[in-house]
């Protein structure tokens, strides 16, 4: 056997010994550290010759698995998550569900996406897209709350007092204060609306004054906001609510 033929082998080998070991289902050449993105696309392809692997998409290949009804095939969803990695968000009520804000689970989940044109074969999934400069990649969670945020709580099932109190929960509980920090900076390049609200909500939360301090001062101190969904949080005033959204406190 010539000696390139042997290092091609022993490079499929490697690349089927690193997809057994793996708790993945999906893969690119990007993933097979040792292995240089030509060499990788290639071993990949030739295992979906050989019937090891299925193309999922341009460049990804999936592990199929052996099932009552025959061989597993990869769902939309995890195809268009590990396509668009980075470059989307859960937005309306998938975002709501991912929070606890909502029990219904959407029948087509609901992205936002930063791209120029809609993606084809994904019509299993509720594609918005979103024009203009795609900021730094949210974790899913945080990403949810920003979206959450920028509809003002719209998809929310429970009262604005009982959304507050969740979120407050989600943020001390789940939210790190690294992760706090990046979903602060991202809120940066979030229009003003969703840095006021967020702003009120870390403050009402009692989070580190540095996260919100940035949030504040961003704003232009004659901008007025419709704060929708929160507007019940005692420092909304403090956050420039529209007034008319103020909630009447009875008098003795």
């Amino acid at each position: 056997m010539a000696r390139s033929e042997k290092t091609s082998k022993a490079s499929i080998e490697h690349v089927s010994i690193q997809i057994g070991s793996s708790a993945d289902s999906l893969f690119a050449a990007r993933d097979f550290k040792g292995h240089g993105h030509s060499s990788a696309s290639r071993q990949l392809a030739q295992l979906a010759n050989q019937g090891v692997l299925i193309r999922a998409a341009r460049g990804l290949y999936y592990l199929p698995k052996d099932t009552l009804l025959g061989k597993s095939r990869p769902t939309q969803l995890a195809v268009f998550e590990r396509i668009w990695a980075g470059k989307y968000r859960p937005t309306l009520t998938s975002a709501a569900y991912i929070l606890g804000l909502t029990t219904q689970i959407p029948a087509r989940p609901q992205f936002v996406l930063y791209a120029s044109r809609l993606p084809s074969n994904f019509g299993d999934i509720q594609i918005t897209l979103r024009s203009g400069k795609r900021p730094r990649p949210l974790p899913k969670l945080e990403g949810a709350l920003i979206e959450f945020l920028r509809d003002r709580g719209a998809c929310a099932e429970a009262d604005p007092q009982e959304t507050c109190i969740r979120l407050q929960e989600v943020i001390k509980e789940y939210m790190s204060g690294k992760a706090l920090s990046l979903l602060c900076e991202v809120a940066l390049t979030e229009p003003a609306k969703v840095r006021a609200i967020l702003g009120a909500l870390l403050e009402w939360s009692e989070t580190d004054r540095i996260l919100w301090e940035r949030l504040r001062s961003s704003l232009n101190p004659r901008s007025r906001f419709d704060f929708g969904h929160f507007s019940q949080m005692e420092n909304c005033q403090r956050w420039q609510i529209k007034l008319a959204e103020i909630p009447e406190t009875s008098s003795a």
